[in-house]
């Protein structure tokens, strides 16, 4: 992969650029920090603590916890803080940008495709911005994995010999298999550029990636063996595996794909809406990325990256993961996307490639903007509103609970791991109580530990957040069971203390209501 001398300046602007506009996204504070994160942030505490390292993200047989293995360095170099976690996905989307330039050079040769491709993936749609900000599960690294199997994919199509490529390829496609499964969407690009190539084999390497792509994937498989391959199971069921999931047919699939996934992707929806920031001008964006996209067929080297878009398109669809409505699966579209689109600008006159990459890249920019400047909800992967609250009152609440000796009890999903983490684990809550407006109960209990300690505390409260329908039942519950306590409310954060005795969620009944039957009269 030798570059010439004169690639860098160009490159190197891109690269600041992408840097600069990292920077304003973490300096404004619209992006906010949620549960999910928080679990990334407790293990790698957790992994530095010398604690054993988990196989995937804590609660779930899926997401290796490549990670928060990362993090963790993070936080020996820079200190334990939400920052520290989004500085480590910062550097994984710089180094997104730079490979996706190295694979548009590698493919078409020009600098000026090189640099248009790395800029629409630099200034990205929200989606992309959001995902490779925030810390959910190994995005960052998947993507670009990616990008390096494509680039070592593509150079063993013009030299399929090349033993320390297939070597490298293996080791980063089992890296990748244990790190998010989303890694399959590079699978079928691969395959369109060496399976015709077999006769050229070097058998021994192939054989010798293979052997890589197991010891690279081991913890996976180590796992899978000996827990009933419950990973093979979820992939296969998806979110569909919880009992109060609606069945969702192929036609809603392909609904979501086009009205809402692909939207997403262009940047004329943010992924915690369904509607188009731009309105009626979102449907000549879309016409105009389908027309750039169709007559990128022109471009033979280009075509593994229209094959990887088609049949990840048809996977999404097909598989239970197409009832995703943020479109964050698709990510792995958005680097192909980008170089197809910057080969087919490139065609035309200068004029007119500086035009059209201005209207994308602005599309990008100005959604962004918007999201930004919209708090809240900012920059959220929060879809429900129920669920989506800001930051501002965290550490009031947890400076509440330790003056009154209340840092143990029971509180939803979404209010537990965080408080958690930014309490440097001072406050500990389970997620005993329904997160839902329906006040319908999920189990969500990520890390068992908390559980048992909230167990045997001697005067646990319950913290309940963004859901007054709830409050309602809980002070209703306590009523009927003849418990005295104590109200406070902390911005959107509302806590019962003071119980003159102890009661669980079972006890209380607030996990057994459905429905209307679960929205007390106010």
């Amino acid at each position: 992969m030798k570059l010439k001398r004169e690639l860098f300046p160009g490159w190197l602007a891109v690269l600041i650029l992408a840097a600069l506009w990292r920077a304003v996204i973490l300096a404004s504070g619209a992006v906010s920090f949620h549960s999910d994160e928080a679990i990334v942030g407790l293990m790698a505490r957790h992994i530095n603590q010398g604690r054993p390292i988990p196989v995937f993200f804590y609660g779930q047989p899926y997401m290796g916890s490549l990670d928060p293995l990362l993090v963790s360095l993070a936080f020996r170099l820079l200190g334990e803080s939400v920052l520290s976690i989004r500085l480590v996905q910062s550097a994984l989307y710089l180094a997104v940008v730079a490979t996706t330039m190295l694979l548009a050079h590698r493919l078409s040769g020009s600098r000026w495709i090189a640099s248009a491709a790395g800029l629409l993936v630099a200034l990205p749609p929200v989606v992309m911005t959001l995902y490779t900000t925030i810390s959910l599960g190994g995005y960052g690294e998947t993507l670009l994995i990616g990008n390096l199997l494509l680039l070592i994919g593509f150079d063993l199509s013009r030299e399929p010999g090349s033993r320390w490529r297939w070597l490298a390829a293996g080791a980063l496609f089992g890296l990748g298999w244990w790190t998010n499964s989303l890694i399959g969407a590079y699978m079928l690009p691969l395959a369109v550029l060496l399976v015709p190539l077999w006769r050229h084999w070097p058998w021994p390497s192939v054989v010798g990636a293979a052997l890589a792509f197991f010891v690279f994937s081991a913890p996976w498989w180590l796992y899978n063996l000996s827990n009933d391959w419950q990973s093979i199971r979820f992939l296969l069921s998806g979110f569909q595996s919880t009992a109060t999931a609606p069945h969702i047919g192929l036609a809603d699939k392909l609904f979501g794909l086009l009205l809402l996934g692909v939207p997403a992707l262009i940047g004329a929806r943010f992924s915690w809406t369904s509607t188009y920031w731009p309105g009626p001008l979102s449907m000549p964006l879309a016409i105009l990325y389908a027309a750039l996209l169709v007559t990128a067929i022109r471009f033979r080297r280009a075509r593994f990256l229209l094959a990887m878009v088609a049949g990840f398109a048809l996977v999404f669809v097909l598989s239970s993961f197409g009832v995703d409505a943020t479109g964050r699966y698709l990510l792995p579209l958005v680097a192909p996307l980008a170089i197809l689109i910057a080969v087919r600008i490139g065609d035309f006159r200068a004029a007119i490639q500086w035009v059209i990459l201005a209207v994308l890249v602005g599309v990008n920019v100005l959604g962004t903007v918007i999201a930004l400047r919209t708090v809240p909800p900012g920059l959220t992967p929060q879809f429900d509103p129920a669920t989506d609250f800001t930051n501002d009152s965290d550490l009031a609440v947890i400076d509440f609970l330790k003056q009154h000796g209340a840092q143990y009890g029971y509180t939803t999903y979404w209010a537990a791991y965080r408080l958690a983490f930014l309490s440097g684990e001072m406050v500990i809550l389970t997620p005993a109580l329904p997160y839902k407006a329906s006040l319908i109960y999920t189990p969500a209990d990520r890390y068992p530990p908390y559980t048992a300690a909230v167990a045997r505390a001697e005067h646990p409260v319950y913290l309940t957040a963004n859901l007054p329908q709830l409050d309602r039942l809980i002070v209703q519950q306590f009523e009927a069971h003849g418990i005295a306590f104590q109200r406070q409310a902390v911005g959107p954060y509302t806590v019962f203390y003071d119980l003159s005795r102890p009661i669980t969620p079972v006890e209380l009944g607030v996990q057994s209501f459905h429905g209307a039957s679960a929205q007390p009269a106010s």
